[in-house]
């Protein structure tokens, strides 16, 4: 194999076996192993397994972020945009890795950046709410993402429940 379809497939096996046993589950041992390569081959891409996942994970999450900061114009959803939510699917196996790997500083940088922006997109969403309630609103949204994407739910299902949460987390003419 040469150097760099060594890193592809050290990466492509610490996907599936992070998706299988979280992040916790698995040794790079076991990674290498799946990968047929050595540990010192795997050490000489990655200084251990935080590197590992972050390069399995961060690009997709990244990309997902960069869509919800300037998502297209004219979708039907508000806070999470139909491209964006085809985005996750697309990539369902990253996002699933992330939300089951709770454990790791990953999640919780992502988690903050996403509620972040979902926070920023629910204020400009509802000019009715105090930035307290976009704030709690923006957590719940997050949370009720996540759970959808834990579920494993298919696509058109997602697409029903955001719809339904946009319904809630925007309703028109409300104030608090």
């Amino acid at each position: 194999m040469t150097q760099n379809e060594t890193t592809l497939k050290i990466l492509e096996c610490a996907k599936n076996d992070f998706l299988k046993n979280g992040y916790q589950g698995v040794s790079l041992k076991e990674i290498c192993r799946h990968a047929g390569v050595t540990t010192g081959a795997l050490y000489h891409r990655f200084s251990g397994k935080a590197e590992l996942y972050k390069s399995v994970v961060e690009p997709i999450s990244k990309k997902l972020l960069e869509l919800l900061k300037s998502p297209p114009v004219d979708t039907p959803f508000l806070i999470m945009p139909e491209p964006c939510l085809a985005f996750v699917y697309l990539h369902l196996d990253i996002f699933k890795i992330i939300i089951r790997c709770k454990c790791t500083a990953y999640y919780s940088k992502f988690y903050s950046a996403i509620e972040e922006n979902i926070y920023h997109r629910i204020l400009e969403a509802s000019s009715n709410y105090e930035k307290g309630i976009c704030r709690l609103l923006s957590k719940a949204y997050v949370a009720s993402l996540f759970e959808i994407i834990y579920c494993n739910y298919d696509f058109e299902t997602a697409r029903k429940c955001i719809s339904a949460m946009e319904r809630f987390f925007v309703p028109q003419g409300i104030s608090c």
